[in-house]
Order: C-alpha cells, then structure tokens, then sequence
C-alpha cells in the first residue's frame, strides 16, 4: 500500500524566495537518495534549474497582480510525500506512479518535480510542486481537508499499479492529549492495544483472552454490546472499540478464531478441465467435510451461491472455458487501460504545448535581441529579463523533448484535445464494464481454484485413509 501526504513550504524571512526553493529542491534531488539523480522527473520544467522557474513564476505573478504576502503566510510550493511498503514496488515504477499522482492532483496547471528516494528500508517520492499555475495568473487553492482527494486520487492509482489501499482507514484522529500522552509513553490507550496484541495469539477462547486480561492487571466491564478495560492506577474504564476497528467486541472475538483456523498448505493443482464445473461445485456445497467446512469459514455460502449463478448465466461448464475467458478479460482490460494511458498522456503534452507556444510567442522578440547582443552585454541583459528568457528557454527544451520541428498552431491543438478527451469518455465506459467483468471472472476462477483444490486434498486424505486399512 502506499500513504500520501501533503505539506506546506512556506517563505522565510531574511532569505530570497528563490534561495529557500533551491535548497528544498536540492534535497529532495540529492543523488545519494535518488539513484544519481536517475530517480528524479520533472512536468513543465527540468529538474536542475526547477529553483529557477518556480521564482520567474512567481516574480510575473507578483508583476501582473500585485499581490504579495508575508513570509509566514507565502506559500511557495507545496510537498507530497508518497510512502510505499517495503518490497511492493520498484523505484522506476513509484516514480511513475508519483508523476502520475501530481499531475492529476494539480491538474497538470503546476510545475512539479517527482523525486523517489531509496535510501531508506521503504521506497518513498519527494514531490515538490510550485504553488503559482503556469500561466502564472493566480495560484493553488489548498483547499480545507485537501489531504481526502490526495488520498482517494492515490488510492486509485495505486490500485491501477497493482498495490493495495487501506480500505477503511482504522483510526479516528487522536485528542491532542491523547497524541502528547502516547508520545511521552503514558497513554492507557496505547498500553492496552499492545496488551491486548500481546495476549490474543496465545488464547484459544474469549473467556482465556478475558482471564489473561485480567492477569494483566484489568478490570474487565463486559455487555452483549460493548467491553470496557481498566488498568491500575486509571480513573476511567477505556471502550475498546476507541482503540480501533480492530478491537471492537466482535473483531476481537474474529482475530480471536482467525488465530485458531488451521494453516493452508500449499497444493500443486492438478484440473480435470473434463469436469462439469456446475454439477460437481452442487455436490460439494451439498456434502460434508473438513475442507468444505474450511473453505465456507473463508468465503461463506451466498459467495458460493455467487459463483455457482454466474456459470449457470454464462453457461460456463468446464474448466478450460473458464480460464480461457478469465484470461481474455483481463487481457482486454489491461488493452483499454493501456489505451487510455497512452491518451492520457498525448493530453498532457499538448496541455504543455499550448503554454509554452504561447510563452514563446510572448517572448520571442526579447529572446530575439537577447541573441543578438554582444558578449559583452549579455550578462547585463540577461539579468535585467531574466523571467522572460527563462520561459523563452523552458519552452525551447519542451519543444526538443517532444521532437517539434514545426509549431502547431493552439487552435489545432485544442482541436486535438478535444478529441481525445471525447475518445478517452467513450474508452472510460469500455473501462468501466471490463473491469467489471474482468473483477467478477477472477473471483469466480479463484473460488473454482479454491474449491477443486480442496477435493484434491480430500482425495488424496482419502488414499490414505485406504492404504492404512489394508
């Protein structure tokens, strides 16, 4: 999984804006933590002189508004930090996947900066984006409670990269009190979970995990509805459910079973892909066994019943069909995926073409007679438009980038656009219904796999059950 986060980077007083962006984007850059430098991508900008434009922005938007602040209310760009769990993902694809994330966060109306560090046991992205838009005419609106579509726009691109979210985040937000309480080591809150974590794995029933409790020192308070604790030397009882999702009545009565379900082991499949799928899952729903009973523990019967009407409305009665559409489907989803992608990312460069045609048309004639300055006089000019010819330059490096030898004209390009974005609705709905199906047909396979498995096993319990009685 992997957690996001947003913070501000504020001006300082007594120092340039342009000094404080170059240290912060230095670090973020450092090439002992980004591989060299070959972890580090850049949207509408180039990471070496990213300082740079981020100031000529900021020095046009202060030209053409007239707004300025003070250093402690200034927000200069902003941080993002993206985590991963250790061993989930590779540091070229958590850069992409980071790239991905600020864009859409910002709307591809900022520059940014997407730097993934190795250096420590977890993988993680510096992400530093520039709070002035691009055309340099107002600048983020960090709204209230912005961290919720960070984390949903996460959550989604990282579920398109194959990693898994938290579903349900499981903690409420802690009393400062709380918070300070725990991080000097008092809370009573934080002793219990851990006692409570300490003590679940060695107890069979609720009534041994109640009495260890007890041997620990609580005072149990227990009803059909809640349980409440007590350490000494606490005032008042403590709800276990405040601790968390994971210690309510009945999620500890589940981790409580869970710790007592035998261990899976590992089985080479073997299919008969002749066997009629519909008749003999009807058989085994029917019977009985240990297996059986296993496999109901994990998935339960209107699961099964789900499995068993989608090969009866798909007529679905041998194995081999089912895996072949199995594969199918997710075939074509990952087809449209990478459909939309490849659309997705043609829109991006013609954003970015449009502002720096228009960046370079503004100014061509200053880049013009910069050219044609003496040596000389370079210096002095250069300093005097310095904004100007740094756009100038930024769009030059763009054009490069994307092999533009003619200049399109914007009209033809928001031509394009439109198109595309047209092309990528009715591709959206194709996304959609595949991944619908592609989800359903890949839980029907898995439970078609989990259930064969279990006969398999039963056969051979029973091969030996027969050995032993001859």
């Amino acid at each position: 999984m992997a957690i996001s986060k947003i913070k501000t980077r504020h001006a300082s007083e007594g120092r340039s804006i342009a000094a404080v962006l170059k240290d912060r984007l230095d670090y973020d850059k450092n090439p002992e933590k980004t591989d060299g430098g070959l972890l580090v991508t850049g949207y509408q900008c180039d990471p070496e002189t990213a300082w740079q434009e981020f100031t000529v922005s900021k020095q046009i938007y202060t030209a053409t508004t007239g707004r300025r602040r003070a250093p402690d209310q200034d927000v200069i760009s902003y941080l993002l930090i993206q985590s991963f769990e250790p061993g989930t993902i590779t540091p070229e694809n958590a850069n992409k996947l980071g790239y991905k994330l600020a864009l859409e966060f910002t709307g591809g109306q900022h520059q940014f900066i997407v730097a993934t560090h190795i250096d420590r046991h977890h993988i993680h992205n510096h992400i530093e984006f520039n709070s002035t838009t691009l055309d340099c005419s107002h600048k983020f609106n960090n709204v209230r409670n912005s961290f919720i579509p960070l984390r949903k726009a996460n959550d989604r691109i990282c579920q398109e990269f194959g990693l898994s979210i938290i579903e349900e985040p499981k903690e409420k937000g802690k009393h400062y009190a709380e918070w300070k309480a725990t991080k000097m080591g008092k809370s009573w809150k934080a002793q219990l979970r851990q006692t409570i974590d300490r003590v679940l794995p060695k107890v069979k029933t609720f009534d041994e995990f109640l009495d260890a409790m007890r041997q620990e020192g609580y005072e149990i308070v227990q009803s059909k509805k809640f349980l409440k604790f007590r350490a000494q030397g606490q005032e008042r009882f403590t709800r276990s459910k405040t601790l968390g999702a994971d210690y309510t009545l009945e999620a500890l009565c589940d981790r409580i079973r869970k710790t007592q379900l035998p261990k899976k082991k590992k089985v080479n499949l073997q299919k008969d892909t002749r066997i009629n799928l519909l008749m003999d899952i009807q058989a085994r729903l029917q019977g009985r066994g240990p297996g059986l009973e296993r496999w109901m523990k994990i998935h339960n019967l209107k699961e099964a019943a789900k499995t068993l009407n989608y090969l009866t409305e798909h007529g679905i009665t041998e194995y081999d069909v089912l895996a072949a559409r199995a594969e199918a489907a997710a075939a074509d989803f990952d087809a449209v995926s990478t459909s939309i992608k490849h659309m997705e990312h043609r829109m991006e460069q013609i954003a970015a073409l449009k502002t720096h045609i228009i960046n370079y048309a503004k100014t061509r004639d200053t880049y013009a007679t910069y050219r044609r300055t003496k040596a000389a006089d370079k210096p002095a000019f250069r300093t005097a438009h310095e904004a100007e010819i740094l756009l100038h330059e930024a769009a030059k490096r763009a054009f490069d980038a994307q092999g533009v030898k003619k200049l399109p004209t914007v009209k033809i390009l928001q031509a394009e656009y439109t198109e595309l974005l047209t092309k990528k609705k009715a591709a959206y709905e194709d996304y959609k219904r595949l991944r619908q199906e592609n989800q359903e047909l890949q839980a029907v396979k898995s439970n078609v796999d989990s259930l064969l498995q279990i006969q398999q096993e039963e056969k051979k319990e029973q091969k030996k059950e027969q050995e032993k009685n001859r």
